[in-house]
């Protein structure tokens, strides 16, 4: 995949992710979800099984009534962006849905769609919170704990 085709724009510092030959395991991929946590001042990108998601980029908010548990996007390459909330365990993440952009949007419109769908959760948790979605429990597959980097590193 190259960065025209995914929509994202090739950085000179890329975060590595290696974990086998999964679909995301390419210098592309990598620049497109490094940028996509630049433009979303993200905490760090944690790397994951390949196979759920390739990469879970943590965000610095946090929903209240999930109070100490961070928002997060995930992204496969199959079906895309997710938004999601870190799970009690580093092996969990809970997903909301998807954001609804497609598989390989430019990383400002993913950045863009995650403002809009997270203050559109933040309105609604404080206006209705029965109505907040219910989010789906996603484990990683394997063992070894992979690990995460802050997004500054590279």
């Amino acid at each position: 995949m190259s960065p025209q085709t995914m929509g994202c724009v090739a950085v000179e510092e890329v975060v590595t992710m290696k974990r086998g030959a999964g679909a995301g395991d390419t210098p592309d991929v990598h620049a497109c979800v490094y940028t996509v946590a630049r433009a979303l001042n993200a905490e760090s990108i944690r790397r994951w099984d390949a196979v759920t998601f390739d990469a879970v980029v943590v965000l610095s908010k946090q929903f209240r009534y999930y109070s100490g548990r961070h928002i997060l996007i995930a992204w496969n390459p199959h079906i895309g962006w997710a938004l999601g909330i870190e799970g009690q365990r580093t092996d969990r993440i809970l997903i909301i849905g998807g954001i609804g952009i497609g598989r390989h949007p430019p990383p400002e419109v993913i950045a863009d769609r995650t403002d809009e769908f997270v203050a559109d959760l933040l309105h609604l948790e404080y206006r209705d919170r029965d109505a907040f979605p219910v989010p789906t429990l996603a484990h990683r597959l394997g063992t070894a704990d992979r690990g995460s980097r802050p997004v500054g590193d590279g």
